[in-house]
């Protein structure tokens, strides 16, 4: 993984992660329709176009407010978009109760006031589904995640994966991802998994 400087991109064997813009929304839209791939984010339903336009405009406030965000993912021998993938900001429940899950939010305005939490780097992705089965999440992943080592220094990572997802499984084997404890996001239950620490 390299870093280009002068520019907002990320490089690997086969991919381009750049900044997200306005003008990928068309793609944003369809991946986030696609029943296949949406069930495993978020609320677990295809999104309406008017979802996928907030979720884009959060996008772009993570690059004013935070050093990455979801990226878009782009192949190199052709140039063609196939998907994202990105670190995201996780508030999790610093203090949850004996009996309950940890509760997470994405949005910060969606924390219930006065609840202590711990912020989280949340390392995700999601891929058309035209493209699945050709290692490409695992490589952008593995490329997010040497940049938020070797760049931001982060110390810790994690991945939140839907309990069903074997796809995303099998990624966080290949990489020996540690289970933590399971969370509760946007009302489903989510998976905490922690990328290995960096030496």
């Amino acid at each position: 993984m390299t870093l280009a400087r002068g520019t907002d991109r990320i490089d690997s064997e086969r991919l381009v992660l750049r900044r997200i813009t306005r003008e990928d929304l068309e793609f944003l839209v369809r991946i986030h329709a696609d029943p296949e791939v949406s069930r495993y984010l978020g609320h677990g339903q295809p999104r309406s176009h008017q979802e996928s336009l907030a979720w884009l405009h959060s996008t772009l406030e993570t690059y004013e407010n935070f050093e990455l965000g979801q990226l878009a993912v782009l192949r190199k021998s052709d140039g063609v978009l196939i998907g994202r993938c990105g670190l995201s900001h996780l508030a999790v429940e610093a203090r949850p109760s004996a009996v309950l899950r940890p509760r997470a939010w994405y949005e910060p305005g969606q924390i219930p006031d006065g609840l202590d939490v711990l912020l989280e780097r949340e390392l995700g992705y999601t891929f058309e589904r035209s493209y699945w089965g050709n290692g490409y999440a695992s490589e952008a992943a593995r490329c997010v995640f040497d940049y938020a080592c070797d760049a931001l220094k982060l110390r810790r990572v994690i991945s939140l994966i839907h309990p069903e997802n074997v796809r995303s499984l099998r990624v966080a084997q290949k990489y020996g991802l540690r289970h933590e404890d399971t969370l509760e996001v946007m009302g489903h239950a989510r998976d905490r998994y922690v990328w290995p620490p960096v030496p």
